[in-house]
């Protein structure tokens, strides 16, 4: 059989994963002396509370699982002659995929490890999808890396933060746009690409993002997808005025929508959003 592994920052409910037989490999977050395990000692609204609660605080440290970690469970996995595909979150905010790239050197079974180049739901739709075609038994390796390849190249990933602090303060952005974020309260939104965040909107308030809504919408209403997925930190008020405007646009279709990662909340900050979609490829 072909088991499936992911890390923390796929933002997969519970129970889907249990269902499924996912197994997800958790990041870590230090505040200060504390260390929490990502999704088991701490979720995104308790990281954003923390960052609320302590202004002047420790600001938190995220750290990609150790490769003992990835050896660990991948060895358990492929014990009895299962391979493993593991699949993960963008090498631009983490060296998670990195450290599973040269577990999977280690690891006594058969390891393929995928870079998705996208996180959070995204990363959570590709996994899910994986695991249904490999529980199917239907579909070999090979097949369903095929599928993967399908899915991120159809996938799109944008992210709206209120200040660009967090990141800078991350090491995720150079500091000299921070500044001047800082200076002038720039509302941002970036697209998610495999070499880079590319930054597709700036400006001064919440307009920048209600502008940038109404050109998204009307650049996709012709599009068909097989998930749209909306995720946030802080405020959910215009979370959910982006979910009534894509259910308007896409009336039959399912909209996810989460409180996003601890991982994901640390870069981005309060009041931050993302919105997710893939395209329709088979």
């Amino acid at each position: 059989m072909i088991k499936i592994v992911t890390d923390s920052t796929a933002l997969i409910p519970d129970k889907i994963v249990e269902e499924l037989g996912i197994k997800v490999i958790p990041l870590n977050v230090s505040i200060g002396e504390q260390s929490f395990k990502d999704d088991i000692d701490i979720n995104g609204k308790k990281l954003t509370k923390n960052l609320e609660d302590n202004p002047k605080g420790d600001f938190p440290i995220t750290s990609q699982p150790s490769i003992g970690d990835f050896v660990e469970l991948y060895n358990s996995l492929t014990a009895n002659g299962d391979t493993v595909l593991s699949i993960h979150m963008t090498d631009l905010l983490s060296g998670t995929v990195h450290a599973a790239q040269q577990a999977a050197q280690i690891a006594d079974g058969t390891v393929k490890v995928i870079n998705t180049h996208f996180i959070d739901q995204s990363l959570g739709h590709i996994v899910t999808s994986s695991a249904k075609l490999a529980n199917s038994n239907e579909y070999n390796l090979d097949e369903i890396l095929s599928a993967v390849d399908k899915m991120i190249e159809n996938t799109n990933l944008y992210i709206g933060a209120s200040t660009l602090e967090n990141l800078v303060r991350g090491g995720r952005i150079s500091k000299a746009k921070g500044i001047i974020s800082k200076l002038i309260n720039l509302h941002v939104i970036f697209e998610v690409l495999p070499k880079d965040m590319d930054l597709q909107v700036k400006g001064r308030g919440k307009k920048t993002f209600t502008k940038w809504l109404d050109k998204y919408c009307e650049s996709i209403k012709d599009e068909q997808f097989e998930f749209i997925g909306i995720s946030y930190t802080g405020d959910d008020t215009f979370p959910l005025v982006i979910k009534k405007r894509l259910g308007e646009i896409f009336p039959d279709a399912e909209i996810s929508m989460l409180y996003t990662s601890a991982i994901v909340s640390t870069h981005t900050g309060n009041n931050a959003f993302a919105v997710m979609t893939c395209k329709k490829w088979s």
